[in-house]
């Protein structure tokens, strides 16, 4: 299903090569908040202002029958299922991911991270490029939220139901979280949890993404 094509960063950036490569293979803040009113006018009218589909709050400590991971600028824990593996991105970076077996042939239950150390394009711009370019996809039940996260200067969750493509997919819907988190004026740290929309909540998804944390 995975071509090397698909993780090739192209014109929309790497605000979107992760998303279409994983697909493919906590409380929300205004848009009045202090920080908004610092961004220039054109960053200001992309702050979200909805708030997330699910509540996400960051999770400490150690969840039961997992493990920690550690990668270059961040750290998580996964269940101990959950299979490792590398894939080097053009910026250089490394995009690990965490793959589980679902109930579909060649559609995993996945965690992936991306880190981009010298982003040009803010968390907030790349967060709305995905958010136009999902919905033109006809994605359901689209979210873009802010949310407050630790080690961030902002974090912008996006959640969404979108249909499988793709050569051997079948009809079963996927669901998507993905949490951009703005660390410093360069770093952006990217986490998207992928599976099968029944499966998205059995598998766990929304308890490892609690645990991520952005590293400087």
């Amino acid at each position: 299903m995975m071509t090397t094509e698909m993780w090739t960063v192209r014109p929309w950036r790497r605000a979107t090569a992760l998303t279409v490569g994983v697909l493919l293979t906590v409380t929300a803040c205004g848009s009045g908040s202090d920080k908004a009113a610092k961004l220039e006018p054109r960053l200001q009218r992309m702050v979200p202002t909805q708030s997330p589909a699910v509540a996400v709050t960051p999770r400490n400590g150690q969840p039961a029958e997992t493990r920690q991971v550690t990668g270059k600028h961040f750290s998580l824990y996964v269940p101990a299922n959950f299979q490792e593996k590398s894939v080097p991105q053009a910026n250089g970076e490394q995009m690990v991911m965490f793959d589980a077996p679902s109930s579909k042939p060649g559609t995993p239950v996945r965690v992936a991270v991306v880190s981009d150390a010298a982003s040009t394009q803010p968390a907030i711009e790349s967060s709305y490029l995905v958010e136009v370019l999902k919905q033109s996809q006809g994605a359901k039940d689209l979210t873009r939220s802010t949310v407050k996260w630790p080690g961030t200067q902002n974090a912008i969750l996006l959640q969404w139901t979108a249909a499988t493509s793709g050569a051997g997919t079948t009809d079963e819907p996927l669901r998507t979280w993905q949490l951009m988190a703005q660390v410093n004026g360069r770093l952006v740290v990217t986490i998207v949890a992928v599976a099968p929309a029944m499966e998205f909540d059995t598998a766990g998804l929304a308890k490892i993404v609690e645990t991520f944390r952005p590293l400087a």
